[in-house]
């Protein structure tokens, strides 16, 4: 039957509708307390991965291991409480979406790259320029489906949300589409300038996150682990494209009233005063955040070693928050979720895994530690390296984002298509 079945299914058709689906995982579809809603995504992933042999290499074994246990413990939990469905198919979306994608980037469409791209910068000159009628209708589409349409202008710091409750989710959708660029370079001479207005995009998002995610992955691709090293052995024209992108992010950093500025500023102001780095995290709540309820994520496995049960740290996060008086006090965020019981999750994959479920996340953080830090000569795969570990383990990917596990299938690949600079590099 499964080889019946197989007979109907166009891979690269499938693959291709997985990644545009990608770019909508913010939409809401069903009354669920789910920022990302990645089903259909996740169910064609399902599809591919059954009807297709997966090669699975030593590394991977540690993924697999990962499901497995993950498997077992949600279903022991389930038949004694009953809880943890919703949070364990979550916990499945990124893996299998990496299992579709690896050594399979090839067959995607450069023509949907590019649609995608359009349809970023299209939607970023209506709302900033508030064009009429359309501006209207984008209003009225994200008052349906985007969970905090309020965000759809920014403000005064904040940019514009782009198809997201808030404007810092673009960061994914960003990386990637510079990624695929990269990759699909060699195919047509205009990717060039969709990269230039992509990245005109990405300054007037004015979101720290955005800055910060784009600038790692440009860092790594044209310097390398050891810059000075690097500095050394690229041409001079890869020198002057890399300066002149660092040089319009410093501009934007400096001179534009951004997050990106706000967040530089409170550094600067805080950081070497006394008790300096306490003031900052009351200064710098939105970002702050993040850091501390990852903390709290990683550091419960010392209150709960086989942790909390899937689904459940975000309802046991304050048992480490107890040990932090003054940011149960202080910090609003937190004074808030606390006063009023609010769940709260970690904001990355594995700092809320660890929570959910203590030391048996152990095989999935060997598979992400092997992934991120093999040798490569690949720039692409370089550039996004210690980006990936900032995703899923250090400062924010949603649990369920599909985006960090596609990058983390490129880092794994083995038949790359770009230029002649990379065929053949692993």
């Amino acid at each position: 039957m499964k080889k019946h079945l197989k007979y109907y299914i166009n891979e690269k058709v499938i693959l291709n509708t997985i990644f545009v689906l990608c770019f909508f995982i913010y939409l809401k579809k069903l009354p669920i307390d789910v920022e990302t809603q990645p089903f259909i995504l996740f169910f064609l992933g399902l599809v591919l991965v059954f009807f297709n042999k997966i090669k699975l290499t030593f590394l991977d074994q540690f993924l697999v291991l990962h499901l497995v246990i993950l498997t077992v413990y949600f279903t022991i939990q389930f038949i004694l409480y009953q809880t943890g469905l919703i949070a364990f198919f979550t916990y499945l979306v990124g893996p299998i979406i990496y299992f579709s994608f690896k050594n399979k980037i090839h067959l995607l469409s450069l023509k949907k790259v590019k649609y995608i791209s359009l349809l970023f910068i299209v939607l970023a000159f209506v709302i900033f320029f508030k064009i009429p009628w359309f501006y209207d209708f984008i209003k009225w589409f994200y008052s349906l489906f985007i969970s905090r349409p309020g965000w759809i202008d920014g403000d005064a710091i904040r940019g514009f949300s782009l198809l997201a409750p808030e404007p810092s989710y673009f960061a994914f959708p960003a990386v990637l589409l510079l990624v695929l660029f990269d990759l699909f370079q060699h195919k047509s001479k205009s990717v060039k300038w969709y990269k230039i207005a992509l990245l005109i995009v990405i300054i007037f998002s004015k979101s720290a996150l955005v800055f910060l995610y784009v600038f790692i992955y440009i860092f790594f691709f044209y310097l390398g682990n050891k810059p000075f090293e690097m500095l050394k052995k690229i041409s001079q024209q890869k020198i002057i494209i890399f300066t002149s992108i660092f040089l319009v992010l410093i501009i934007a950093l400096f001179f534009i009233d951004s997050r990106v500025s706000q967040v530089f500023n409170n550094i600067t102001n805080y950081f070497y005063r006394e008790d300096g780095f306490k003031k900052l995290l009351f200064a710098e709540e939105s970002g702050s955040t993040r850091f501390i309820i990852n903390y709290f994520g990683f550091t419960s496995i010392e209150f709960a070693p086989f942790g909390w049960g899937i689904g459940e740290f975000q309802h046991n996060f304050k048992v480490i928050a107890n040990q932090f008086p003054d940011i149960i006090s202080k910090h609003w965020t937190f004074k808030t979720a606390y006063l009023y019981n609010t769940p709260m999750k970690a904001q990355t994959y594995f700092a809320n895994l660890v929570g959910d479920i203590g030391v048996f996340s152990i095989s999935g953080f060997i598979f992400v530690f092997l992934s991120i830090f093999q040798n490569t000569g690949n720039n692409i795969k370089r550039g996004l390296q210690w980006l990936i570990f900032v995703m899923l383990i250090l400062v924010q990917g949603q649990i369920s984002n599909p985006i960090p596990w596609i990058l983390l299938a490129i880092i794994n690949s083995n038949n790359l298509i770009r230029d002649k600079e990379l065929i053949g590099k692993k």
